[in-house]
């Protein structure tokens, strides 16, 4: 495989595509049902977990979106995955955003997340998100 043509590209950017469908349900099934996913944010254990995490962010911002400008691939075996990522969440669906940076390292096994370790940095808010 080379950067373009991982199935981890795919099944990341799927990954952000049902996310921006708001469908909880697709989103999740990109994950095995052991994942464990450690991130900035704190560590999910199960599909369950990630679903809770997720139905909150959901909740709270019915129309969220996020992009992805640029995604890198480091590939260091047949199932595991450096990736390098930029990204931009729209909280409203559109208008003021956050944008960042993030990378990890990404195991995937069957098509589906199994574990992932990620780290993600907000480098910028758009000054409407900005608390007064």
């Amino acid at each position: 495989f080379t950067d373009d043509n991982h199935p981890v590209r795919t099944l990341y950017l799927s990954s952000i595509d049902a996310f921006n469908e708001g469908n909880l349900d697709l989103f999740v099934a990109n994950f095995a049902p052991e994942i464990k996913m450690y991130t900035t944010d704190g560590n999910y254990f199960g599909q369950n977990a990630l679903r809770e995490r997720f139905e909150n962010v959901f909740q709270q911002f019915p129309k969220v979106r996020m992009e992805v400008p640029e995604l890198k691939l480091e590939i260091l075996s047949k199932d595991v995955v450096f990736v390098n990522f930029d990204w931009k969440v729209y909280p409203m669906g559109q208008g003021p955003a956050y944008s960042g940076i993030g990378s990890g390292i990404y195991k995937y096994q069957d098509g589906k997340w199994i574990e992932i370790l990620e780290v993600e940095t907000i480098t910028h808010i758009d000054q409407a998100l900005k608390q007064p």
